[in-house]
């Protein structure tokens, strides 16, 4: 059974979001194959509604930000089983051509060239958090890298991530084009915040920085702020995420020393992505979010 849709449907102007970069024909066509392996997965019966849209893209695409990444991001309910990595790969192979057909692309070639599981294959279904890696390679027709796309070894990918057993609170549809009906399922926004608060507090378990998620929140609760009830809603899958991961997560937890200092490492490299203009002041942003952090009803 799928994830319960908890948001209206959202629509997007996906196509905007590509053209942004037509600057650059290497980031052009690569935003085109992203928006077709969305389209994808949208089309697809089998795994439409239960394979999930979080992260970079999913930030870009529906909340306007400026700090996009290549690698697609999502979240599945499915059950980590041993043949579902042969499924998927099948299934996309079907609905990546059919995506290119109705996007207009059709010079666009796009396929699975491999389905790498994560930690390790033989311990797939008993991870506590595995993953799959989707390795998807593209070439146009009648270029110098199509010979290696029938080959399955293009050097132009995108790579799609697609990770198992996240408490999940609720999804959104978000419509990618209302003339086609093309629409896939994504993070609500209280469980994008939640995984963005969640992974901020496992950096000194991890031993990993993440200062990109104290951009994005700070993003996020500016541009689209969150009534009381959404707060306490919030909170809530904050919890059930922390717990799955052996946190306790208190109202003074985000303040840690240690965790604000790896939130702040390397914190100047974000300008690679959005700029330096774009680039807030790490002290002014961490304060707002640790502000929002602290007025969740705890």
């Amino acid at each position: 059974m799928s994830v319960e849709v908890i948001e209206d449907a959202a629509t997007v102007n996906i196509l905007e979001w590509v053209e942004k970069a037509e600057a650059d024909p290497e980031l052009l066509l690569e935003r085109q194959v992203t928006e077709v392996v969305l389209a994808a997965i949208g089309l697809s019966d089998q795994f439409g509604e239960r394979i999930f849209l979080k992260g970079g893209i999913l930030m870009g695409v529906l909340y306007a930000s400026e700090r996009n990444t290549g690698d697609i991001d999502f979240t599945t309910d499915l059950h980590p089983e041993k043949q579902l990595p042969a499924a998927l790969e099948g299934e996309l192979n079907r609905t990546l051509p059919q995506a290119c057909a109705k996007l207009g692309y059709t010079d666009l070639l796009c396929q699975v060239q491999s389905v790498k599981i994560r930690p390790r294959k033989d311990t797939f279904a008993e991870s506590s958090f595995p993953a799959l890696e989707v390795r998807i390679g593209y070439a146009e027709r009648g270029s110098a890298q199509e010979a290696r796309y029938h080959q399955k070894a293009s050097t132009s990918v995108v790579y799609a991530d697609i990770s198992f057993n996240e408490p999940i609170s609720g999804v959104q549809v978000v419509k990618l084009d209302e003339e086609e009906a093309l629409e896939i399922r994504a993070y609500s926004l209280k469980d994008l915040i939640a995984e963005k608060l969640r992974a901020l507090l496992q950096q000194p378990i991890r031993k990993r920085n993440r200062r990109q998620d104290v951009y994005d929140i700070d993003h996020l609760i500016q541009g689209f702020p969150l009534l009381e009830d959404e707060k306490q809603g919030l909170l809530v899958a904050l919890r059930e995420k922390c717990a799955a991961r052996g946190i306790d997560p208190r109202e003074e937890s985000l303040s840690d020393d240690e965790v604000k200092k790896r939130a702040r490492a390397e914190w100047d490299t974000l300008a690679q992505e959005i700029g330096e203009e774009g680039l807030p002041d790490f002290d002014e942003c961490f304060a707002r979010v640790d502000e929002f952090y602290r007025s969740l009803p705890w």
